[in-house]
């Protein structure tokens, strides 16, 4: 079955360029392009409910409406949808603010085609496709915030489970979290349940947001 995506980028040449990456993945399926957020949201609102698209290419700087703004209302009127930002920029606070907003994944505009498809099905599978540079910036500011407190109690969150939940913020599979913590995948899986009972989510992408905007695992990151 094909994926559904949608791509907002306001440069009419990296649209043109978009469609010429995708064309050769028979998989991808651009339902539709929009130029900023506003055009974005009408678009999105012409569509029958079977042709929205799963999963959105967003640029982060747009006019009229920029990609921060749009992914919050994009979360709150259609939540199924994925968002995942693709910008030039690398500043923490921006990708945080990003992330905290709804994005569901965060990629440079310099990724290759095949990085980007790799993100599209990782997003797919439950991951949250971030490119390693913006992994390390997210780790850094996970790290560098000042006054900080683990508020993993209030959330009654076990070791073994804080040990999971940085590594699902890492975006390690079931199978590496189960190797490197030497337990089995089914073992995983319920730890996984029981921190998405516990932050009260339904998803990967959610469980990150929450982690990082209540700073679970600040002091358990290697």
């Amino acid at each position: 079955m094909r994926i559904k995506i949608a791509v907002a980028e306001d440069n009419p040449v990296t649209r043109k360029n978009y469609a010429k990456r995708f064309s050769f993945f028979e998989e991808i399926e651009i339902v539709t392009f929009a130029e900023n957020g506003l055009d974005l949201l009408d678009k999105l609102s012409k569509l029958n409910p079977n042709s929205l698209p799963e999963i959105i290419l967003m640029d982060f700087e747009m006019p009229k409406m920029n990609g921060v703004e749009t992914v919050k209302i994009i979360r709150e009127q259609y939540p199924s949808i994925e968002v995942v930002m693709l910008t030039v920029f690398r500043e923490e606070a921006d990708i945080f603010e990003s992330i905290l907003a709804g994005a569901s994944g965060y990629l440079l505009k310099d990724a290759s085609t095949e990085e980007i498809i790799e993100a599209i099905h990782n997003l797919k599978s439950g991951g949250v496709p971030l490119s390693k540079s913006i992994a390390r910036k997210v780790l850094s500011l996970i790290r560098g915030k000042e006054k900080r407190t683990n508020k993993s109690e209030k959330f009654e969150l076990t070791d073994r489970e804080i040990q999971v939940l940085q590594a699902i913020v890492n975006d390690d599979t079931e199978y590496a979290i189960a190797k490197n913590l030497n337990i089995s995948e089914h073992t995983v899986r319920s730890h996984v349940k029981n921190i998405y009972k516990k932050l009260q989510v339904h998803s990967r992408g959610a469980v990150v947001k929450v982690a990082l905007k209540e700073n679970l695992i600040k002091n358990n990151l290697n």
